[in-house]
This record gives C-alpha cells, structure tokens and sequence, in this order.
C-alpha cells in the first residue's frame, strides 16, 4: 500500500526526495521553490517548512489529485489527530490570545420590558423573520436606533468565559450594505457559551441558521479553514456533526466534510437542496432535515462531486 501512496503522491505533487521516514515535495500552497512539504506515510500527515500548512494527507488528494487517484486514495480511508501532527513535527503551535470586545454603547436589549420609540421595527424585521421572543432573551438580541451601527439588529457572540468576543449587526431596512460587523477577527467560536461540546453540534453559514437550529455555530460564511479556532475546537471535543450549509455552495460544503472526516469526525450532512438556507424554514423543518441527514464518507462525497 506504501508503494501506492507514494506513486499517488508523485502524480499529484511532482519529484521528491526521501528523507528516513518523510518525504519531501515543493508546497502546491505557498509554491516556495524548495522542496519543503514533509509527508508522512506512515501517520498519513504533511506539513510545510514555509507556510506552515498542516494537515492529513488526503486532505492534499482530495484538493490537488486527479479524479482517478483520488477515488484510489478515498479507498484506504485513514484518519488523523491533530495530536500525531504536532508529536511529529514537534512544534505546537502557540494557543491564540481570546479577543474581546464591547457592544455598542447605542445598544438596546430588545428584551427589555421598557420599549423604546423605534424599536417596533427591528422587533417586526425580526418577527418576519420568525425570530421569537424566547431568542430574543436567550441570544442577547438587540437593536441600535442611532450611532455607527444605526437601524441594525446586534446579535452578540460570547466565548466560553462569558465575554463578548465579536457581534453581527444586520440592517432591518433596505440599506444596501445587510452586514456592517466590527473590524476584528472572525476567527471564533460564535457563542461558544451556548454550546454543549457533549450532545450533537451543527455547523451553519450565519447567524440566523444558528438561532433555527439546535445547538448550532455559525461559520460567518460557507467555508471552514482548518487552522481555525471552531476547527480546532471541534477536534478537540469531537462531538457528532451535522453539516448545514448552503446548497448553493455544495463544493465547498464537501470541502469542509472532507477535511472533517479526514481527521475522524463523526459527520452527517444535512440536504438544504430544496431551501433557501435553515434561517428561512421553521424550527421544526430544521429538526426533520437533520433526522433525514446522510453519513458522510470519503466514497459518498466524490460522488456528490461528480454526480
């Protein structure tokens, strides 16, 4: 099976040269003129000298190989531990620093039992969007009437000690920009607070997927890079996964899958074909979605591909 690997390897990378264990390849990330990508056989890892990218070895197959050697490849099925990759390069890599930040001052907890004149609004915005007031009160959900973020639904983001660590603030009127959000890192786990690591977790695209669905983190967008935060953490908890994001995004859903199951993710793959996305169907249609979602393996994924 070696032999195959390395055969798969070249074809997809180029010449190398081998090094005891590793084997060494010019990097298809950075392309630095060097050959400076370490593969390991034996552990199914890589990493990069220049760039520092890590990972699984069928993570770079199913990215850079051709149709024919990636079907080969999906055939062993082998996983990883983030773990064996830092045991192997013996270098960790430093915990980041937990941002934080504050809400603004023009915030206005749309919870509150006091109402203020214009708030009417954003509470309807959100009604129509099928936004109760039970998540209203579990979300922090507020409004700002005035100020930088004016005439825009804020929907907090608190990490696991309880801080404010990044917020969405989503316009309720016809302004041409919907998402005016602050400038600083995206690289969190949204609501991190809220999430039980021990039952299943959904993964979304934004924020009102998220409050639709159960136990759920938003991504802020349709990928997941796998030096994220939110990746990290997933492997680290390894709770069973559902995957919802878009349809209208399916190669970059299965490119999330994939770098998932790569490093031995339970995961399951919610069909939202027929919808919008979750933020726009009931909860209830979510839960029905999520009880007919279908396992994913390295063989159902390439058909997808393909299909």
């Amino acid at each position: 099976m070696s032999a195959e690997k390395i055969k798969i390897l070249e074809n997809t990378l180029g010449i190398f040269y081998n090094s005891r264990d590793e084997y060494l390849f010019k990097c298809p990330f950075c392309e630095h003129h060097k050959k400076k990508l370490s593969v390991n056989i034996k552990l199914n890892v890589f990493k990069c000298w220049i760039c520092n990218t890590k990972g699984g070895i069928t993570y770079l197959i199913g990215r850079f190989a051709s149709k024919q050697d990636r079907i080969v490849w999906s055939s062993f099925e082998q996983t990883i531990e983030l773990s064996e990759i830092d045991n192997l390069f013996k270098k960790e890599d430093k915990t980041p620093e937990k941002q934080t930040i504050s809400l603004p001052e023009e915030y206005i907890w749309l919870g509150d039992t006091k109402f203020v004149n214009g708030q009417h609004r954003a509470l309807s915005y959100l009604a129509h969007r099928g936004i109760t007031q039970k998540d209203i009160a579990y979300y922090k959900i507020g409004v700002c009437l005035k100020g930088e973020y004016r005439k825009r639904i804020i929907i907090p983001s608190f990490n696991d000690e309880g801080s404010c660590d990044y917020f969405i603030a989503r316009s309720y009127t016809d302004d041409w920009l919907k998402y005016k959000n602050p400038p600083i890192s995206r690289n969190i786990v949204f609501n991190d607070l809220l999430i039980d690591w021990d039952s299943p977790v959904t993964i979304v695209e934004g924020v009102f997927d998220s409050i639709k669905t159960e136990n759920s983190i938003p991504i802020l967008g349709s990928t997941l890079n796998t030096k994220s935060n939110l990746f990290r953490k997933l492997v680290e908890k390894r709770p069973k996964i559902f995957i919802g994001l878009d349809d209208d995004a399916l190669t970059k859903s299965l490119n999330v899958v994939w770098d998932m199951i790569q490093y031995g993710l339970d995961v399951k793959k919610i069909d939202t074909s027929d919808i919008e996305d979750l933020g726009s169907i009931s909860k209830q249609e979510v839960t029905t979605l999520k009880n007919n979602s279908i396992p994913m393996t390295f063989e159902n994924i390439l058909q997808m591909q393909w299909r």
